[in-house]
């Protein structure tokens, strides 16, 4: 037999280790192989429902703001498709249930089936001693079969939004995201939000608000929470949206400034989106916000926010197909929202596709998705089929609501549509008076000043001018509101104060020097006015020149009284010029776009432009047409009107 000696022992351990490290290496290499080769949890078509947050704690400053830091996390991947709170919540409703009561397991389950939705995301909270555990785990929807589990402990209160966000950003991993991109688009919870959980309680209580539709109402939480921390970026950009969506700019201005100051401290997701709303409210350089959103839908293409801003920008600048394309985009990415359905609607109103904008708005309601805007849309709808009885009873909805003042201003619109001058006076009063009880101060200053242009248009320029000044002592007085310089110019300018006008002018160019639509739209307007009162109709119509892409818009934030002005003026500088087929394509094209808004004052007066058009042609039959329209409009108006006593006499005159 061979030698056994200590020498053979030792080799032979030694080729028994090799051997047990290399099937060692070969398992785990085989173990990575199949990792790296079977399917993820979830694909980045499917949609996870967070549910809220079990809290065993005793402690209720996690309910909520647990939930929504998870969200905002979670939100930051261009790989997970986060369900909005709002959608969880509209199917509740369809459901009969209440819409505000707790998202737990069972009801999740109960959303998915109606959603189709993939995965459940719960979380929970509890104490253990003077720490706490919190737990996150991930479920099919459909098996109950777990996808993903993560359990992580805070060694203190302050310290819990900092592990929620790092057992996230495991979590994000587990479900499918690749390394490389959570590590890209992962900043820290406590800096993509705030460090206090009580300011993040807050702002999940306004964000509760918002996605319903009333925003005045999460106005107050969204204070509070820029109150408990000073640098919540993400808190000052929705407040200053918010303070937007209501008419008031000055304080929107105020907060988006704020939150861009702040930039540092929010998430990647959130960076793009308040580089967006920097540059349409505070620069106003529209391109550059449109080239930011597209930017942003490539990288996030399953995110709602930019289909949703890209249809409102494309709206400011007239360019309706394209805001209809990317309103519907947004219906799709987010149909259980108030915001696309304003969106589509407004867009088909403004293409003269009445019916299809009236069967969204109604698709709104039966998706419980009530709001002053829903109900404006519907009043505007109902105005243009001359249904009295539907334009009360959506008024009478807005009565007693935060925005009613809203409401007002359309139904004192649609009162000076028909002449009705002492109604509409009354109307915008009432409006006014009630914004300024309910501290909108730039809604009270802006209807002041819209209200001054009705004036200047029926020819009471007296009127229009005291009107206008105390618009702009208003803004003058309160620095929470933006002041609408070159409006006012125009009414000054319209009503013979060319050299007031002109000061306006100058302060707005100096204010905004790189404001798109100001700068190439409302300032080009207010300048061909002056002109006509100087008796010069070609430099009018020159400098007009430049309105033309945008002439058909919205006329930016804040646009209210401003559709179809430089149209209107344009036409009624070829009138000066005695230019009279000229003037009436203009005040045709008014004609031609009667949705772009159907209480617009203007469109009713461009009847009365294209009689006088026409009669300087020397078409008589299409005057009186003209002329027969605008008296049929104004049947019911108030006798003392200048402009109204000027066409019976041009018309008297055509007979």
């Amino acid at each position: 037999r061979g030698a056994s000696g200590p020498a053979t022992i030792r080799a032979w351990w030694q080729w028994k280790n090799i051997a047990a490290v290399a099937a060692t290496i070969l398992l785990a290499a085989g173990l990575a192989f199949w990792y790296s080769r079977r399917a993820p949890a979830l694909t980045a078509r499917d949609t996870i429902l967070i549910t809220d947050f079990v809290n065993t704690t005793g402690d209720p400053v996690f309910d909520g703001a647990l939930k929504q830091g998870l969200a905002t996390h979670l939100e930051q991947s261009p790989y997970l498709n986060i369900l909005p709170d709002e959608s969880a919540r509209q199917t509740l409703q369809l459901m009969s249930r209440n819409p505000d009561e707790p998202i737990t397991a069972t009801r999740a389950r109960e959303i998915c089936q109606r959603q189709g939705i993939k995965a459940i995301l719960s979380g929970s909270i509890a104490p253990i001693g003077n720490n706490y555990v919190i737990g996150l785990e991930a479920l099919n929807c459909g098996t109950g079969e777990a996808l993903a589990r993560e359990q992580v402990q805070a060694p203190s209160k302050e310290q819990v939004l900092s592990m929620l966000g790092d057992a996230a950003s495991s979590l994000r991993g587990k479900l499918g995201e690749s390394l490389s991109s959570v590590q890209r688009f992962d900043k820290p919870l406590e800096q993509a939000t705030t460090s206090s959980l009580e300011a993040l309680k807050a702002f999940s209580q306004a964000m509760a608000f918002r996605d319903r539709g009333a925003g005045a109402e999460s106005i107050p939480f969204f204070e509070r929470a820029v109150e408990l921390d000073p640098n919540f970026g993400l808190a000052y950009r929705f407040l200053g949206r918010t303070y937007g969506n209501l008419g008031e700019q000055g304080r929107q201005i105020e907060y988006i400034q704020k939150a861009y100051d702040l930039r540092g401290r929010v998430s990647e997701r959130e960076r793009f989106a308040l580089e967006a709303i920097y540059f349409q409210e505070i620069t106003g350089e529209l391109d550059q916000a449109i080239k930011t959103l597209e930017f942003m839908a490539r990288a996030y293409p399953r995110d709602r926010l930019p289909a949703n801003n890209l249809s409102g920008h494309y709206a400011d600048m007239g360019q309706f197909d394209k805001a209809l394309e990317a309103a519907l985009e947004n219906m799709r990415l987010d149909p259980n929202s108030v915001f696309p359905y304003l969106a589509v609607a407004r867009s088909y109103r403004v293409l003269n596709r009445f019916e299809e904008a009236k069967s969204v708005l109604e698709k709104a309601i039966a998706q419980k998705l009530e709001s002053g805007a829903i109900r404006i849309g519907f009043y505007q709808i109902a105005f243009l089929e001359g249904d009295a009885a539907a334009m009360q009873r959506h008024a009478d909805w807005a009565r007693g609501k935060p925005d009613e003042f809203d409401m007002l201003r359309i139904q004192a619109e649609a009162a000076a549509f028909s002449g009705k001058l002492r109604e509409a006076r009354e109307l915008y009063q009432r409006g006014i008076e009630l914004a300024q009880r309910r501290n909108f101060p730039q809604n009270a200053a802006d209807d002041t000043a819209i209200e001054s242009l009705m004036e200047a248009h029926f020819g009471n320029y007296r009127e229009a001018r005291e009107k206008a000044t105390a618009a702009l002592a208003m803004a003058r007085a309160n620095n929470d509101v933006e002041p609408r310089l070159e409006d006012i110019a125009l009414v000054l300018a319209l009503s013979a104060a060319s050299g007031q006008a002109q000061a306006l002018i100058d302060e707005a160019a100096q204010r905004r020097p790189k404001d798109t639509l100001l700068n190439a739209l409302r300032l080009p307007t207010a300048r061909a006015a002056i002109e006509i009162q100087r008796g010069n109709p070609a430099q009018a119509i020159q400098l007009l020149n430049a309105a033309a892409p945008y002439e058909l818009g919205r006329g930016g934030s804040g646009g209210g009284g401003r559709r179809f002005l430089a149209v209107y003026v344009r036409g009624l500088a070829y009138l000066k010029a005695q230019d009279g087929p000229k003037a009436a394509a203009e005040f045709q094209k008014i004609l031609d776009h009667r949705g772009i808004w159907p209480t617009e004052p203007r469109y009713a007066l461009a009847h009365l432009g294209l009689g006088r058009a026409w009669a300087l042609a020397g078409d008589t039959a299409k005057a009186r047409r003209a002329y027969q329209d605008f008296l049929a409009l104004w049947k019911d108006a108030d006798p003392d009107i200048p402009i109204l006593r000027e066409a019976q006499q041009e018309y008297a005159k055509l007979q």
